[in-house]
């Protein structure tokens, strides 16, 4: 089975070794099964020859095993390691009061080697990941909503007991052959903490892409929203095939105004309804007021949405600054791309340039109107020919007067295109 990088490899030989026995010969050792940030997971066998599954108090960061013992692997780490066992033992005494199909049972706590212990239900099946990767032909629509009826199930009824799972992923959902899903490994689950109340953030085995940002920060609050953000990630592992980018990427992008890494299933042209693409996208908002805040919401909005993606709603009338807005956005989008029909903004700024300019109303200098200066202009020419032909010595060369010629030159400036034969010479 392969197991998701995300799963800590701690140091190799600290695991209790095959064959060991815990609670006065109760339960035998047979195998590790895995190792997370938080414990080592083992396959044994009870006392009825039932396998059963061991789960070790085990933060590897913290401690250290010697002589069969578990010991903080530093001074300074002791009182942490205590604290951590104390809740260990407070969470698995919880759990062991759930009686849920989706859930794993918990038959026993207790505690042994200087650590705590908890033995849980062996579920028969695959897991998630195994089967998005090695059998991906399964992942049907059907099988989709599958998932995440019966896991908002199993949250509504953890988070229903105050209790947070803090670590949901496909490696940590089992199918068994009569298609029933169990929710494992509760070995990071909390109760809902306080504001203001420390969380132990940084023992928790954080997975890239289904831990909310949130988990990766100190001091944060956790709430149920957390666990619905890495459903709805698995979900998205599910629908596309790869696991979504690392939350603090996102976080990161979205801070600096870039664009989420993270696409929106409901842009694509996935295979699934519309109606689980859209929750899915709301709850995987990267921030926590975004998403939804209890499984019982997400499950009313899911059954309040069109399975098909709606048509988008006709524009009933013309937004100019909606269409100016587009057109400018389009033309920047397209720089580098062949030229195409000109936004709207564009064509009509073409339109009113393409329009003639107003007409200027032109009097002569006794004030009376002149409805065509083309004519005028002419007229004024003969007229000035004229004068010259009859009054100007011949020795001498013809002008015309000074008065006449700047009005001409008024008037031609009046009437772009036309210029008379005094402003040709000039």
């Amino acid at each position: 089975m392969n197991r998701m990088s995300a799963i800590e490899d701690g140091p190799q030989g600290d695991q209790l070794p095959d064959g060991a026995r815990l609670l006065q010969g109760q339960y035998q050792i047979e195998r590790q099964l895995q190792r997370g940030g938080f414990g080592i997971t083992y396959v044994a066998r009870d006392s009825l020859d039932r396998e059963v599954v061991i789960k070790e108090c085990f933060p590897g960061d913290l401690c250290e095993r010697a002589d069969g013992k578990v010991r903080a692997s530093e001074p300074g780490f002791e009182g942490q390691l205590i604290a951590l066992r104390r809740q260990f033992i407070r969470e698995a005494r919880s759990i062991a009061k759930f009686r849920h199909r989706n859930i794993v049972s918990v038959h026993q706590v207790f505690e042994e080697n200087n650590t705590a212990y908890m033995a849980l239900d062996q579920v028969m099946g695959a897991d998630l990941i195994t089967i998005i990767e090695e059998q991906p032909a399964r992942v049907t629509p059907g099988f989709i909503r599958l998932v995440l009826d019966q896991m908002l199930d199993a949250l509504g009824y953890t988070h229903d007991q105050g209790v947070l799972h803090r670590d949901i992923s496909p490696d940590n959902i089992l199918l068994d052959d009569k298609d029933i899903l169990t929710l494992i490994d509760f070995g990071a689950a909390i109760e809902q903490p306080k504001p203001g109340e420390r969380v132990f953030s940084s023992l928790i085995a954080v997975k890239d892409g289904y831990s909310p940002h949130e988990f990766y920060l100190p001091d944060t609050l956790h709430d149920f929203s957390s666990d619905l953000y890495a459903l709805g990630a698995t979900l998205f592992h599910m629908i596309t095939g790869e696991a979504p980018p690392c939350c603090q990427v996102r976080l990161s992008a979205t801070a600096a105004g870039e664009p989420d890494p993270c696409i929106p299933l409901t842009r694509g042209t996935w295979d699934c309804d519309y109606n689980i693409l859209a929750t899915v996208d709301r709850a995987m908002n990267v921030l926590q007021e975004d998403r939804f805040a209890s499984a019982s919401e997400w499950m009313e909005t899911l059954n309040s949405l069109p399975l098909l993606k709606p048509p988008a709603p006709a524009r009933k009338e013309f937004d100019p600054i909606l269409e100016s807005t587009i057109s400018r956005l389009v033309e920047e989008t397209n720089t580098e791309l062949d030229p195409g029909r000109p936004g709207m903004e564009t064509r009509a700024r073409r339109e009113i340039e393409a329009q003639p300019a107003p007409r200027k109303n032109v009097v002569d200098i006794f004030g009376n109107p002149i409805e065509d200066v083309s004519t005028w202009l002419k007229e004024q020419e003969r007229s000035d020919q004229t004068a010259d032909y009859h009054d100007t010595p011949t020795d001498e060369p013809a002008t015309t007067p000074p008065g006449r010629s700047r009005m001409a030159r008024l008037l031609s400036r009046c009437m772009p295109g036309k210029k008379s034969n005094e402003q040709s010479r000039d």
